[in-house]
C-alpha cells in the first residue's frame, strides 16, 4: 500500500546542532509537529515543511523541573503537555494569531525579479503560532514514564508507582478514575473467573495507547509482559477496569494500536512484531500475525523493536529497530519496505553501523510524509522527512474494480498502464515447429519462431520503472493540498482527484484538467468518502460546507464543473463508503446503513435518475468506523445459457450480493427478491450474513461483464502475510447446469483456495490471470556518510505475477481435476500459458523430490496426468527437466515416461526443438551411443524439416561427444558445458564464409555495394591443408570432392581421411541432403544448408555435375527459381521491341564507364576481357547503365565468341547493332526482384560456373537475364571439366527454353531470341568433341602406343573464319598451365581460377541479330 519515493529530505535543527532530538509527535490532523528536545520544543508545519514557532526553557525551569522527557498534543491542538524528568506536566496554551500568518511572501521592487507564475506563489495559509506557559503541575507519584491522551478533556499519565493517574486539561486531577496496576485484575480472556493482580513490586507501564474503537488500553510493561485494559464502558472506572494478557510475550518494548482494523501491535526484544487482535466469543487477545524478517530481507539481527506508528486510515504500520533500519508493512504482515535490504554500497557494513538509526516517528497526513528522527551520533540527531506514494486502494477501495495500476502522491499520480503487459511476456515455451495447436484447435499459431522468441517476448523492464507521473494542476493543488481521493476510469484515459476541497479532472486524450469555473463552488464542499467513475459521470460522496449537508454528486464528465450541471442527492448521514456495480450505486454511511440505488442516466446535460434500491442495516456487524469496504459482487451463477436467450423463460438473475470488510473480516450478505413495491419495482430482503474470510485487507472481484469464465467470477482477498485467498465457483458441466432456487446452492458450489504470492497486489486482471503490484528498489548516488544524498535514492518498480498455477494445484490437491481442466482450458490462449503448466509442474517436482518424509499421496502422477491433456506436454516436461537438478530426473520421468520415449514422440509430432531438449537429457541418462544415435535421427529429420540452425546446432553437438566414451552412461556429466563444448576445426576457405554471409538466415548478409572483388576458389578440400602449388600434382576438383563426400569411399580415401569415422558419416548425411535439394531444383534451400552445415558448395558440385546437378528439364528449373526467389517474370512488350533495335544511338564508351560498368558483372573473365581487349579508335560501344549486370561485357563479349573474319572496324557495326540491342533489352526487362533474392542468385551463378555446372549456371543466368553469363556458359562447355553429355544437355536445355518462350512466357522470348544463336554455335562444339573423341579412340587401338606419350595434335577440323579481336584476346587469355591440346580424360588438372576462352584452333561463335 506504502511505498517511499525519492530522498528523504534533512531538515535544519532549530537552536544548537548538537542537541538531540527526544520525539516528534504530530497532532490529530498531522499538520502541525512538534520535536522535544531536552530543554526546548519546536513546532514544525507540515507543507511547506518550515518551522512555525520554537521555545527552549530557561535555566531556572531546567534545575528546578528537569529537563523535558515526553511531549503530547491536545485533540484539539490548543494546549501541548510536556513531562519533564522530575516528575512534573508543563501544560502550554498555543494560541493561533488570526491577524498575521507566519513566511509572508513579499515581492521586491525590481520588476524583473517579481513572481509572475502560479507556482511561484505559496498559497498555503501557514498559522502564526505563540506558545505561552498555562500551569506547572506536581505528579507526587514518582517518575513519569508515558503520556496518553484519551478525550479532548483529559490525558493519562504512567507513573514507576504503576499508577495511571488521569488529569484534566485545566490541570486538575481527576481522583476517581485514577487505575493502580496492583487493583486491576488481570486474566487470559474476560470469560475465566480467577483473575489476579500485578503483586511484584517495580513493575509499572513502560508504553501506553488508546483506541475508542478496541474500547480499551494497549499496554506493555517494564518487565516484558503487555496487556489489554478494557472496561465496560468508556468512562472506565476503576472498579469495572479489566487486564487481559498477551499470551506468549515476555520481551515487549513498545505498543500501538489500530482503530480502524482493532488491532494492537506488540513490539518486541527478538526484533519482531506481534500483532493480536480481540477475540470476540471470549474477549482475549488471539494472536493474528507476526512481522518478522526473513533471511532474505536481513539476515542479521537489527535488535529490538524500538518505536512502531500506524498510519491514519490503519492501512500500513511503520517500525524501526535499536541498531537501525526502518520498514513499513501493511496491515496484516506483508512488508512493504525495508531500509535494511537498501544499497548502501560496499563500504558500509549494515551489522556494525547502520546510516540509518531511527529514534521517534510519526505519519504526516494522509500518510504521504514519515518524520523521523534520525540518530547520528551519541548526542546528535536530525529531522528527516521521507517521501511515500500509496495505492488508491487505501483510501478508495472502489478502484479495485479497476485494470490499470497506478499510486497517488501528494501532488502527483503515478500510472502504470497494462497496455503491454499481456502481449510482451517473457516465456512461450511452445515449440513453433510443431503442428500440434493446430491440431487441438489454435487455428492461428503464434507469430514467433523458435530462434526469435525469447527475443522479442520479454517482459520490458523498463515499462517497470517507467510511470506516467501526472502532476496535479497548481491551481488546484496549492489551495487544496494534499491529495485525498483519487479514481481512473475503466478505459485508463480520464482521471478524477479530489483534494482538501473540491475535485478537478483530467483528460488523456486532450492532455487539459477541467476545474471549477467558479472557485467559489470549490471550496464549498468536501469529498469524503471517496470518488469513481459511472459511464461519463464523476460520483462523489461529499459534505457541503455551506449548508451543512451530507450529499452524493454527479458531475458529467464532458460539461463544465459547475453546480449547476450536477445531480445533487441529499443523504442522512455522513458517507463513509462508495462502490459501484454496472448501474448500482453502494453507499455507506456513518449511520451504519448501506444504501443500494439504482442509476439511470436521462440525457447527457447532467440529469440523471436516482432510486433508492435497498437499505441494510448492519450496525449489529460492526462499528461504522471499522468498515472498510462494502461493495456488491456478482458471486451467484447466472442462468443457463438456452434460458438466458428466452426473455422470460426462467426465473430472474439472482441479486447480486453485498460483501463486507468491517475491521478485516470478510462479511457476505445475500440479498433475495421477495416482493414489487407500490411501483412494480422489486423489493429485496436479506438473509443473515456469513463469514467468508478473516485478515483482509483488499477485496477484488470481476465486473461480470465479458467472458464468463470462473476465473473472472471469482472473488479474490489479500491476507497480508497470510497470503491470498480466491473463493473460486465450481461451474458445473453444462449437461447437469439447471436452476435451483434454494439460496445456498451458489455457496456449496465455491471453494475457498488459499496461496502464496511473492509480491503485494495491487490489480487484479481476471481475464489475463495476472497480479499487478509495485515494490521499493534503490538506488545510491553517494556514499559519503556526511552528504545528504547518503541514503539511497528510492524508486518504484511495477510487479505482476501468473498465478494460474497455484490454483491449479490447488484444484488437483482437492481432486477437482475437471474444474482444473476448464479454467485452464478457458487460459490456453495466454501466451503465458505453457509457463503457467511448467510452474505447476516444478513446485511440485521440487517439493516432492526433495521431502525427507515419505509422501503418502504424491500430487506428481495427477499433475503429470493434467499436463497431458495439453498439447504443450512434451514442451512442458522436458523445459522443467532443464531447469531442476539432474538427482529430479528419475523422480520426474518415472511419471512422465522415458525421456527415449518421449524423444521419439516429439519426432513424430515434428517437435524438432522440444526433442533438441531432450538431447540434452538423454546425454546424462543415456550412454553417448544412444545419444549419438538419437541426435543422428533428429538431424536427419531437422534436415528434411530444412530447420538449418537446429541442424547447425546438433552437428556441433555430435562433434562435441567423445568418440572414446561412446558406452559409459553420463549421469554426472555437466550439461551445458557438454553441449556447448567447441571443437577446434580446420581452417575454412574464404569462400564458404562469403556464402555463409549472403546466403544464411541466421548470420548477417553482406552489404553489396560499389565494385565487387574477384572470389577466392573454394576448390580445396576444407579439411586438409592445400600444399604449394609447385609441388601440388593435378587433380580435378570432382577427385576432391569425393574423396571428402562419397558415400563408399575407396580404402585409399579411407587412409587419408583427416576426421573420424562420424564426422564422415555426419557429412555423408549432410551431402545426401543437399544432393536431394539439388535433384529437386531446390537452390535456395542448397544455398542455406551450406552457409549453415560450411558445406563447401564449389567443391561439392564439382563433384556432383554428372548426377544431382544434372539438368534434365530447364523449363521446371527455371520455374522452380522464380518460386523459390520470389523472382518476378519478365513482362512482354512485343509492340516497342522491334522499333528499339533501330532507335538507339550508341555513345562512346569513356574511361570512367567502362570502370563502373564491372560493379555489377556477373563472371571473372570481365576485367581481364577489359584489360585486353584492342579497341579500335573511334569505335562506338554501349552505355552500361550502372545498376545492370553484365552489361559493360556484352559487346566485347559478343565480338570474342561470334565476330567476323575481318579487322575491328569491319566488325564494329554488328558490335553497334548487339550492343544497342542488348542495352534496349536491359532496359525493358521486368521489375527486379528484391536486392536480397538478386545476391543470392548472382552469387549462386558464381558458384555454379566456377564448379562448371554449366547447366545450372545457364538457368540462373537465364533468370537474370545476363547474356555474357549465357556466352561463358557455352565456351566452357567446350573445356574439359563439362563433358560431352553435359554439352548435349545443355543444348537441349536452350532448345527447350527456347519452345517454352515462344509457348508459354512470352516475358523472356526477347531474351532467348538474342541468345538462341549459341545453339548451333553449341552444335558446332560437340560436333568438334566428338570427332576429336572418335579419334583419340581409333588412335588408342592402334599397335603404337608411344604417340599417346607425345604431345597430341589437334586434329584438322574446318573453321568459322574468328575474328581478330577473339585472336588476340585468345593469346592473352589462355592459361599458362594449360595444355595447348585437348588432354586426355584420364589426366587431372585443377579447375581453373575463371572459364576458358575458345582457343585459336576451335571455331568461335557467331551471333546474329534476331
Amino acid at each position: 500500500m506504502y511505498f517511499p519515493i525519492g530522498w528523504p529530505k534533512v531538515l535544519k535543527n532549530l537552536g544548537t546542532d548538537t542537541q538531540l532530538i527526544k520525539q516528534i509527535v504530530s497532532n490529530r490532523d498531522k499538520v502541525l509537529f512538534a520535536s522535544l528536545c531536552d530543554e526546548s520544543l519546536a513546532v514544525w508545519f507540515c507543507k511547506p515543511t518550515v518551522p512555525v514557532v520554537y521555545h527552549k526553557r530557561s535555566a531556572e525551569s531546567l534545575q528546578r523541573l528537569g529537563v523535558n522527557v515526553c511531549v503530547e498534543w491536545k485533540p484539539d491542538s490548543s494546549m501541548i503537555c510536556i513531562s519533564t524528568s522530575e516528575g512534573h506536566l508543563i501544560l502550554y496554551n498555543v494560541e493561533s494569531q488570526n491577524e498575521h500568518t507566519a513566511y509572508q511572501q513579499c515581492d521586491p521592487p525590481t520588476a524583473s525579479l517579481r513572481r509572475d507564475s502560479a507556482e511561484l506563489f505559496v498559497k498555503e495559509v501557514i498559522p502564526s503560532l505563540k506558545i505561552t506557559l498555562f500551569k506547572e503541575i506536581l505528579v507526587w507519584d514518582g517518575q513519569i514514564t508515558r503520556m496518553c491522551c484519551i478525550s479532548g478533556t483529559e490525558i493519562l499519565v504512567c507513573t514507576t508507582r504503576a499508577h495511571l493517574l488521569r488529569y484534566r486539561w485545566d490541570g486538575s486531577q481527576n481522583r476517581d478514575y485514577c487505575l493502580d496496576l496492583g487493583r486491576i485484575p488481570f486474566s487470559i480472556n474476560q470469560q475465566v473467573s480467577k483473575a489476579e493482580p500485578i503483586l511484584e513490586d517495580n513493575t509499572h507501564v513502560n508504553d501506553i495507547e488508546y483506541s475508542p474503537l478496541v474500547c480499551g488500553f494497549g499496554i506493555t510493561l517494564n518487565d516484558g509482559r503487555a496487556a489489554y485494559l478494557t472496561a465496560p464502558n468508556l468512562k472506565f472506572d476503576p472498579n469495572a477496569v479489566q487486564g487481559i494478557w498477551a499470551q506468549g510475550i515476555d520481551d515487549a518494548t513498545c505498543v500501538r494500536v489500530n482503530h480502524k482494523f482493532r488491532l494492537i501491535a506488540i513490539g518486541r526484544k527478538n526484533s519482531q512484531i506481534d500483532v493480536f487482535t480481540i477475540d470476540e466469543a471470549t474477549g482475549g487477545l488471539e494472536l493474528s500475525h507476526t512481522m518478522l524478517l526473513s533471511s532474505k530481507d536481513f539476515p542479521g539481527d537489527p535488535g529490538p523493536v524500538k518505536c512502531m506508528r500506524w498510519s491514519g486510515e490503519g492501512r500500513a504500520v511503520a517500525a524501526s529497530w535499536e541498531r537501525g533500519g526502518v520498514s513499513v508493512w501493511s496491515t496484516f504482515g506483508a512488508l512493504l519496505m525495508c531500509s535494511l535490504a537498501w544499497d548502501y554500497g560496499l563500504s558500509q557494513d549494515l551489522a556494525r553501523h547502520n546510516p540509518l538509526v531511527v529514534s521517534s516517528m510519526e505519519w504526516a497526513t494522509e500518510g504521504y510524509q514519515l518524520w523521523m528522527v534520525k540518530v547520528e551520533e551519541e548526542a546528535k540527531s536530525n529531522l528527516i522527512q521521507m517521501d511515500f506514494v500509496k495505492s488508491p486502494l487505501s483510501v478508495n477501495p472502489c478502484m479495485s474494480n479497476q485494470r490499470h495500476l497506478y499510486l497517488q502522491a501528494d501532488d502527483k499520480l503515478y500510472v502504470n498502464l497494462e497496455d503491454n503487459l499481456t502481449r510482451r511476456t517473457k516465456i512461450p515455451i511452445i515449440d513453433s515447429s510443431s503442428d500440434a495447436f493446430q491440431e487441438n484447435g489454435q487455428d492461428h499459431p503464434l507469430e514467433y519462431d523458435s530462434s526469435t522468441k525469447y527475443k522479442e517476448f520479454v517482459d520490458d523492464n523498463e515499462c517497470r520503472k517507467q510511470w506516467i507521473v501526472l502532476q496535479l494542476p497548481a491551481t488546484y493543488i496549492a489551495t487544496n493540498w494534499p491529495l485525498r481521493f483519487s479514481a481512473v476510469d475503466s478505459s485508463g484515459q480520464h482521471v478524477c482527484v479530489a483534494g482538501r476541497a473540491g475535485l478537478a479532472h483530467y483528460s488523456c486524450a486532450a492532455r487539459r484538467w477541467k476545474l471549477f469555473g467558479n472557485e467559489a463552488h470549490e471550496r464549498d464542499f468536501v469529498v469524503a468518502a471517496g470518488v469513481l467513475w459511472w459511464r461519463d459521470y464523476i460520483v462523489a460522496g461529499c459534505y457541503s460546507i455551506t449548508d451543512g449537508h451530507d450529499e452524493i454528486r454527479f458531475y458529467p464528465r464532458d460539461a463544465k464543473l459547475d453546480n449547476k450541471f450536477a445531480k445533487i442527492v441529499r443523504v442522512q448521514a455522513q458517507v463513509f463508503v462508495l462502490d459501484i456495480l454496472d448501474d448500482q450505486l453502494v453507499v455507506f454511511g456513518a449511520d451504519a446503513l448501506v444504501t443500494i440505488y439504482e442509476l439511470n442516466r436521462i440525457d447527457n446535460s447532467g440529469n440523471v435518475e436516482v432510486r433508492c434500491v435497498q437499505a441494510v442495516d448492519i450496525s449489529a456487524l460492526s462499528h461504522p468506523a471499522c468498515v472498510v469496504s462494502a461493495s456488491l459482487c456478482r458471486l451467484q451463477d447466472a442462468p443457463p445459457a438456452h434460458l438466458a436467450r428466452c426473455a422470460r423463460a426462467g426465473p430472474p438473475a439472482a441479486p447480486d450480493s453485498l460483501v463486507i470488510n468491517a475491521s478485516g473480516k470478510l462479511m457476505m450478505v445475500q440479498r433475495e427478491e421477495y416482493d414489487v413495491d407500490e411501483d412494480n419495482n422489486p423489493a429485496y430482503s436479506c438473509l443473515p450474513a456469513t463469514v467468508l474470510a478473516s485478515c483482509v485487507e483488499s477485496v477484488w472481484s470481476g465486473s461480470g461483464s465479458g467472458a464468463q469464465t470462473q476465473l473472472s467470477r471469482a472473488l479474490w482477498l489479500w491476507c497480508g502475510a497470510l497470503g491470498a485467498r480466491v473463493w473460486l465457483p465450481l461451474m458445473p458441466r453444462e449437461v447437469t447446469r439447471r436452476t435451483d432456487p434454494s439460496r445456498h446452492t451458489f455457496m456449496a458450489k465455491r471453494i475457498m483456495l488459499p496461496f502464496h504470492l511473492d509480491i503485494y497486489p495491487l490489480t487484479i486482471l481476471f481475464d489475463d490471470a495476472i497480479l499487478l503490484g509495485a515494490e521499493n528498489d534503490t538506488t545510491l548516488y553517494a556514499s559519503d556518510s556526511n552528504s545528504v544524498f547518503s541514503l539511497p535514492f528510492c524508486v518504484i518498480n511495477r510487479t505482476s505475477q501468473v498465478y494460474l498455477h497455484q490454483i491449479l494445484r490447488q484444484l488437483l490437491r482437492r481432486n477437482l481435476g475437471y474444474h482444473a481442466w476448464e479454467i485452464a482450458r478457458s487460459c490456453s490462449q495466454l501466451p503465458y500459458f505453457p509457463h503457467s503448466l511448467e510452474l505447476l509442474l516444478h513446485e511440485v517436482l521440487e517439493e516432492e523430490a526433495t521431502s525427507k518424509e515419505p509422501i503418502p499421496d504424491a500430487q506428481l502422477p495427477s499433475v503429470i496426468e493434467f499436463v497431458h491433456e495439453f498439447p504443450v506436454y512434451l514442451q512442458t516436461v522436458v523445459q522443467c527437466a532443464r531447469k531442476t537438478e539432474i538427482a529430479l530426473w528419475a523422480y520426474l520421468f518415472s511419471a512422465a515416461g522415458k525421456p527415449k520415449e518421449l524423444f521419439q514422440e516429439c519426432l513424430q509430432r515434428k517437435m524438432l526443438d522440444t526433442a533438441a531438449s531432450y538431447l540434452i537429457i538423454l546425454q546424462n541418462l543415456e550412454s553417448s551411443t544412444v545419444s549419438r544415435q538419437l541426435a543422428t535421427q533428429l538431424l536427419d529429420t531437422a534436415l528434411q524439416q530444412e530447420r538449418w540452425d537446429l541442424a547447425r546446432d546438433l552437428v556441433r553437438f555430435l562433434r562435441a561427444i567423445d568418440p572414446n566414451d561412446v558406452d559409459s552412461p553420463r549421469n554426472s556429466i555437466n550439461v551445458q558445458t557438454k553441449y556447448g563444448q567447441i571443437v577446434q576445426s580446420q581452417s575454412v576457405s574464404p569462400n564458404a564464409e562469403d556464402l555463409s554471409v549472403i546466403l544464411g538466415s541466421m548470420q548477417e548478409r553482406l552489404q553489396l555495394g560499389g565494385a565487387r572483388g574477384r572470389s577466392f576458389s573454394t576448390t580445396a578440400a576444407p579439411r586438409e591443408p592445400s600444399p604449394p602449388a609447385a609441388h601440388a600434382p593435378r587433380r580435378s576438383a570432382a577427385t576432391a570432392a569425393v574423396k571428402r563426400k562419397k558415400s563408399v569411399p575407396a580404402r585409399s580415401d579411407r587412409d587419408t581421411y583427416n576426421g573420424t569415422a562420424e564426422e564422415f558419416f555426419i557429412d555423408m548425411m549432410i551431402q545426401r541432403h543437399a544432393r536431394l535439394l539439388l535433384s529437386t531444383a531446390r537452390l535456395l534451400a542448397l544455398g542455406r544448408l551450406a552457409a549453415a552445415l560450411d558445406l563447401h558448395l564449389v567443391a561439392w558440385l564439382a563433384g556432383e555435375r554428372e548426377r544431382a546437378a544434372r539438368v534434365d528439364a530447364a523449363v521446371v528449373c527455371l520455374r522452380r527459381l522464380h518460386e523459390d526467389f520470389n523472382w518476378p517474370y519478365p513482362a512482354p512488350d512485343d509492340t516497342e521491341y522491334p522499333q528499339r533495335k533501330t532507335s538507339v544511338v550508341p555513345a562512346p564508351c569513356s574511361p570512367a564507364a567502362e570502370c563502373d560498368s564491372l560493379c555489377g558483372d556477373s563472371g571473372y573473365v570481365s576485367l581481364s576481357l577489359r584489360n585486353a581487349l584492342p579497341l579500335a579508335a573511334g569505335a562506338p560501344l554501349s552505355p552500361a547503365p550502372l545498376s545492370s549486370v553484365g552489361e559493360g561485357s556484352v559487346a566485347e563479349g559478343g565480338g570474342v565468341a561470334w565476330g567476323g573474319a575481318g579487322d575491328a572496324a569491319d566488325v564494329a557495326p554488328d558490335e553497334r547493332r548487339y550492343a544497342a540491342l542488348m542495352e534496349r533489352l536491359h532496359h525493358h526487362q521486368a521489375e527486379r526482384g528484391d536486392h536480397t533474392a538478386h545476391v543470392q542468385l548472382r552469387y549462386l551463378l558464381q558458384l555454379m560456373t566456377e564448379a562448371s555446372c554449366v547447366e545450372w549456371a545457364l538457368v540462373v543466368a537465364v533468370a537474370l537475364r545476363d547474356a555474357l553469363a549465357v556466352l561463358r556458359c557455352v565456351n566452357a562447355a567446350r573445356g574439359p571439366d563439362v563433358s560431352l553429355e553435359a554439352a548435349l544437355r545443355l543444348r537441349a536445355a536452350l532448345a527447350d527454353l527456347r519452345a517454352w518462350t515462344d509457348a508459354e512466357c512470352i516475358g523472356y522470348r526477347p531474351f532467348l531470341m538474342a541468345i538462341s544463336n549459341q545453339i548451333p554455335y553449341l552444335t558446332s562444339i560437340i560436333n568438334a568433341r566428338e570427332r576429336r573423341a572418335s579419334l583419340a579412340q581409333s588412335r588408342a587401338r592402334t599397335p603404337s602406343t608411344s604417340s599417346l606419350t607425345e604431345q597430341k595434335q589437334t586434329p584438322q577440323e574446318p573453321k568459322l573464319p574468328p575474328p581478330q579481336k577473339a585472336q588476340e584476346v585468345s593469346k592473352q587469355s589462355v592459361r599458362k598451365d594449360s595444355p595447348s591440346t585437348m588432354p586426355e580424360p584420364e589426366s587431372e588438372v585443377l579447375v581453373p581460377a575463371r572459364p576458358p576462352l575458345p582457343s585459336r584452333e576451335e571455331p568461335a561463335s557467331n551471333c546474329a541479330i534476331m
